[in-house]
């Protein structure tokens, strides 16, 4: 059975699916994963406030390949010409401003980082 996903309300359903196929209740996925049933159906119909790595989990219980493929070609602007459409310059001077905005090597970014807690599956 092959699904194509273009939104992510679409992914419910589609493992809801790829679960009966299989022959599994909920309850089964459940003793698999080492959870609840409640906590497997809470992330059955929930599956976008999942983490990624829970997501493939769960498709790799369940025999599901994931295939990723570009449906369109992506057309990609030079960031100059970006810039100019954006501020309303002509590219030449876009590209002047946009080298007077890049940051120094004494103001470098710092982002805080801040550990994520283990979760239970």
């Amino acid at each position: 059975m092959d699904q194509s996903i273009k939104v992510l309300a679409q992914l419910p359903p589609i493992l809801k699916a790829f679960r009966k196929k299989s022959g599994l209740s909920q309850a089964d996925m459940a003793e698999k994963l080492g959870i609840t049933q409640q906590s497997y159906a809470y992330f059955e119909s929930n599956p976008v406030k999942a983490s990624l790595e829970r997501v493939f989990l769960v498709l790799r219980l369940l025999g599901v390949d994931l295939v990723l493929s570009q449906s369109r070609p992506v057309v990609r602007k030079a960031p100059a010409a970006t810039f100019a459409k954006v501020t309303g310059q002509q590219p030449k001077e876009a590209v002047a401003s946009m080298e007077k905005t890049k940051p120094t090597a004494n103001k470098k970014l710092v982002r805080a980082i801040t550990p994520r807690k283990k979760e239970a599956w």
